[in-house]
């Protein structure tokens, strides 16, 4: 009876821990390890111009993850969507994405920026609720809204990237980021309104 007590008791231990640290996603790693490269590489610079520079790591973290985000959302609609505009979007969206994200992987690794190695818990929940769907027009409608979404998002990331990059190359990507997701935004809304 005793040693039942002490086992359901570790095992409440490993499910509480488990759950603790499942709440690091690969965004929020990719954010820390960069902090804290920052705070050891950056001695003798101002805390100013180490809260930009961290600032500008966790932006092009956050546009790794919504382009990662976009891709994935993408490949599902490729497969499921209903609406032959639907899927033509959708590869559009996934071509972009794999241009950007070998940029911001050659960026990265000229500034030596950790970035995520895989979705945020946010985003895989996203895609995990659009793969649960069925084909259908209602699969399509929540894609679009996906896209709508997080590309407002990586919009709003990129603009402050651009405004605070520390290089030419990174200001130029930034607003690479800028045209391609104004443009999958705009494509998604009105093929949303085609479809109500």
């Amino acid at each position: 009876m005793k040693s039942n007590r002490v086992t359901a008791l570790l095992l409440v231990g490993l499910i509480l821990n488990y759950g603790c640290s499942s709440r690091n996603d690969s965004t929020e790693k990719a954010e820390k390890i960069n902090a804290e490269r920052i705070d050891k590489q950056a001695v003798a610079i101002s805390s100013d111009a180490k809260d930009e520079a961290k600032g500008v790591t966790k932006n092009m973290v956050e546009l790794a993850n919504s382009s990662q985000t976009e891709y994935e959302l993408s490949k599902l609609a490729v497969q499921k969507a209903s609406n032959p505009q639907v899927k033509i979007l959708a590869r559009q969206i996934m071509t972009d994405h794999q241009q950007g994200d070998r940029e911001l992987q050659n960026l990265a690794k000229l500034m030596n920026v950790v970035l995520p190695v895989g979705l945020s818990n946010d985003s895989k929940n996203q895609v995990g609720r659009l793969s649960d769907m069925r084909t259908s027009t209602e699969f399509d409608l929540q894609y679009l809204d996906y896209m709508t979404s997080v590309n407002d998002d990586a919009l709003d990331i990129a603009d402050d990237l651009r405004d605070d990059a520390p290089t030419d190359a990174v200001k130029t990507y930034a607003k690479k980021v800028l045209n391609n997701d104004k443009k999958h935004k705009e494509q998604a809304k009105q093929l949303r309104k085609a479809l109500d």
